[in-house]
């Protein structure tokens, strides 16, 4: 290898310069040998993605950060060892083809630690021959193609930053409106291309099948296998101007002077035209726009609370619902950017009206999970009455918590359901309520939010209101980095390394667990959302420092869905009693896991005791992963029995 000859010549050379010249070489000879002191050896298998038999010939090229310290090694029969790599270094292997019989991939990996007398086994390394893939995007509006796509895909194995540097990029035929880009045929990888041209944070188009829409991308996966594909899109409405003509009148159809209008806590600006009598509000519509009248006093005559709200249709028309008015009602108009419309808020009649929801959030506010309500009075609330629950999350109250709890020692309670914490605010006149958790919520899971009761400050009458109420889901994020190193594995026997996890009960009497061998169970934390695929495939199971063979096919992650389920963790001595209360989600005990509310576990078909320093218990995998933004890493990894 031309790298290591040179380092050689030039150290022999050093060498025998300094038995003849006076000049003090020591520092280059030290470098040098420094050198060869801190480098490793290598050695893999370039082979066909479809067979997995050993490539022919191959180049290969090396690079340690932006320095190329290997280029273009050729490989013969697929067999390769590459000699003066520096030790515990990230580098990247870059394959290619002489004759353009595959594509270029590259590998994204680390030399060891080991000797330098030792070589490094790392494995093989799978290439394929190339595809061209072709897309076709629809405009439905229009019939034509859009053109201002760039897909994007992703074929390297591990993880890197300057993966972008080897990513495939798509061209586009102005003349056929037909997107191309070259993929490996036989390696699973898909493409994308970003939606959002105006960088807003939302897509501009979307398809008409949603399972091509990822966040704001375009998505086709395992794309190597789909020669062609047509997409039709439809553009999302922009914001436009629109103008509402109110005519506010009350039973006799007399126009009601100096009223506020409000979306949300915002005043919206309006005029009077007295030509009309009618207020007139500018303001804009994409989707959706609902405007609230709180309860107010014009002559000496109390009004209830009001509201409209004017929504687009996938027809193009729009629809008009009215709440807390004279004739509530719902119609639809031809789209316009003037709306004439009447409303006519319901007089109060204290200690007969009653108090009801007029409007209420059908969704949290995705900035801070809060819920609003508007009434049709004003209304005082008691922080006690109002809730904020998990179904699926649970509480856990040990006999040694506190000594007034009822909960002897020794016994602990779990149940079901667990309550946050909430602030509330009032405003328009205390007819707009909005709630709001103390803390964010960060577990992807399901929450409800309940007003048990509410008093009418005109009565002091306190009731609960129906339809105050909301049920809500807490997306998940997938804009967390996942990573094979994030799997465990736990035998679930109360111990880890050996030693007892927790050492006494809460009556304090200590545990007797001992390292027993236990069911083996994988853990994934919840940044596996993250992941669009994600498949492991079990290798060798290594029982108490035997090795064998072992092979089991886990598909863990297809199409962004989850093929597991999710548990809680309580850490509890083995010797606790523990007493269950309207659990939704099961709790597991003996795990060495962090206590959580929820976590992924799935069976790994073993039974095995903890790794410990003298006994080592493991199961090694090959894994391959896709993140649901296209990147894609495949890899080996061993872990430990906790």
């Amino acid at each position: 290898m031309k790298y290591i000859k040179h380092v050689t010549t030039l150290l022999t050379v050093v060498l025998l310069n300094g038995c003849f010249e006076v000049e003090d070489n020591s520092s280059d000879v030290k470098a040098l040998l420094d050198q060869a002191e801190n480098s490793v050896s290598i050695k893999g298998v370039v082979v066909d993605a479809l067979d997995l038999k050993p490539i022919g010939n191959a180049l290969i090229t090396v690079k340690v950060g932006s320095t190329e310290v290997v280029s273009n090694f050729e490989v013969t029969d697929g067999d390769f060892e590459l000699t003066g790599l520096p030790r515990s270094s990230d580098i990247d292997i870059i394959i290619s083809s002489p004759d353009n019989k595959f594509l270029p991939r590259t590998f994204f990996t680390q030399t060891a630690q080991g000797s330098k007398d030792g070589i490094e086994d790392v494995g093989s390394f799978a290439v394929s021959e190339p595809v061209d893939v072709e897309i076709s995007v629809i405009n439905n509006e229009t019939g034509n193609a859009l053109s201002t796509l760039e897909f994007i895909a992703y074929s390297h194995s591990g993880a890197n930053s300057s993966a972008y540097k080897y990513q495939h990029v798509s061209s586009f035929d102005v003349e056929t409106g037909v997107y191309t880009i070259t993929l490996p045929k036989f390696i699973n990888t898909s493409i994308s291309a970003n939606l959002d041209f105006d960088k807003d944070g939302a897509a501009d188009y979307v398809p008409e099948l949603s399972n091509f829409l990822h966040g704001r991308n375009l998505y086709i996966g395992s794309a190597n296998t789909k020669e062609f594909s047509r997409i039709h899109v439809n553009e999302v409405p922009v914001a436009s101007d629109l103008e509402i003509r109110l005519s506010l009148v009350d039973e006799t159809a007399e126009p009601l002077l100096d009223a506020t209008f409000y979306i949300e806590d915002s005043v919206v600006e309006s005029t009077y035209d007295e030509s009309t009598s009618q207020y007139v509000i500018t303001t804009q519509l994409k989707d959706r726009v609902s405007l609230q009248l709180p309860a107010f006093t014009s002559n000496e005559i109390k009004y209830q609370s009001s509201s409209f709200t004017i929504s687009k249709l996938a027809d193009g028309n729009l629809n008009i619902i009215k709440n807390g008015s004279s004739n509530n009602c719902c119609f639809a108009i031809p789209n316009t950017a003037v709306i004439d419309l009447a409303l006519a808020p319901q007089v109060i009649i204290e200690s007969e009206t009653p108090l009801e929801v007029v409007l209420a959030a059908t969704e949290v506010n995705p900035l801070d999970s809060s819920f609003s309500v508007f009434y049709s009075q004003a209304v005082a609330v008691e922080l006690e009455n109002i809730s904020l629950t998990n179904s699926e999350g649970f509480t856990v109250l040990k006999g040694n918590a506190d000594s007034s709890d009822q909960v002897a020692a020794g016994t602990t309670h779990i149940t079901g359901g667990l309550s946050f914490p909430v602030t509330f605010a009032l405003s328009l006149n205390d007819t707009r309520l909005t709630v709001t958790p103390v803390s964010p919520l960060t577990v992807s899971d399901s929450y409800r939010y309940d007003i048990q009761s509410v008093t009418n400050k005109a009565t002091l009458e306190r009731a609960d209101i129906y339809n105050d109420q909301l049920t809500f889901e807490i997306n998940p994020s997938t804009d967390e980095v996942f990573s094979a190193a994030d799997i465990k594995l736990d035998n679930e026997n109360y111990t880890t390394n050996g030693s007892v996890i927790t050492a006494s009960n809460s009556a304090g009497v200590s545990s007797s667990s001992s390292n027993w061998n236990g069911s083996v169970y994988l853990y994934f934390p919840l940044n596996i959302n993250a992941l669009q695929k994600l498949t492991l495939r079990k290798t060798s199971v290594n029982n108490d420092g035997i090795s064998s063979i072992s092979s089991s096919n886990y598909n863990v992650v297809t199409d962004g869905q989850i093929h597991m389920s999710a548990v809680g963790v309580a850490k509890l001595a083995a010797n606790e009693s523990v007493l269950y209360s309207s659990m939704n989600r099961s709790v597991i005990l003996n795990s060495a896991q962090a206590e959580t509310q929820k976590v992924y576990r799935l069976y790994a078909g073993e039974y095995l005791s903890d790794n410990t320093s003298s006994e080592a218990n493991s199961i090694s995998f090959e894994y391959s992963l896709e993140t649901k933004a296209g990147e894609v890493a495949t890899g080996n990894i061993t872990i430990p029995v906790q």
